[in-house]
């Protein structure tokens, strides 16, 4: 008997334990193949730059200093959000995320004095080179490209430095 329950282990251990290899039929894969872009980054960021921490400290001050809370706040990198799957991810520019930022805090930071926001959203574009912007617009109207980025819906900007999502509602 005792015999007998020790195969019965090993035969779920060793079921348990094993393991394809093939993601392929995972249940959690995205259905827009954007899984991956998704993903928390496998190396982490080394210690910021100034620039970087100013980025940040930019960031959290747009956080705190909105007209309307909750329209600028930060996740731990790779969280899934509640409005998730995005429209569309994409890879944008320092120089359009200054852009978009310098619209965003127009409309949406009108406590903060224009040269405070300008100065802010420039820091806080300062972060990386590109950013992987992820683009929901559900309850939102629909996306157009036709006069560059959609300045509507919320914006997920992933793995901002590898350390958090920063995530705009427009």
């Amino acid at each position: 008997m005792r015999f007998s329950l020790v195969l019965l282990f090993l035969g779920f251990l060793a079921v348990g334990c094993t393991s394809s290899g093939d993601q392929s039929n995972r249940d959690d894969a995205s259905p827009n193949g954007n899984e991956s872009l998704l993903a928390i980054p496998a190396e982490p960021i080394g210690e910021l730059t100034p620039e970087q921490e100013q980025a940040l400290d930019a960031l959290d001050t747009f956080q705190m200093n909105t007209d309307e809370s909750g329209r600028v706040y930060s996740t731990f990198a790779g969280l899934e959000q509640p409005f998730y799957p995005p429209d569309t991810v994409l890879t944008i520019s320092q120089t359009e995320l200054l852009q978009a930022m310098k619209q965003y805090v127009e409309l949406h930071c009108t406590d903060i004095s224009a040269e405070t926001r300008s100065k802010l959203a420039s820091h806080a574009a300062m972060a990386q080179e590109e950013y992987t912007l992820a683009i929901c617009t559900e309850g939102y109207e629909d996306l157009s490209f036709e006069e560059g980025l959609p300045m509507t819906g919320i914006w997920v900007m992933l793995n901002v430095l590898g350390t958090r999502d920063v995530v705009l509602v427009w």
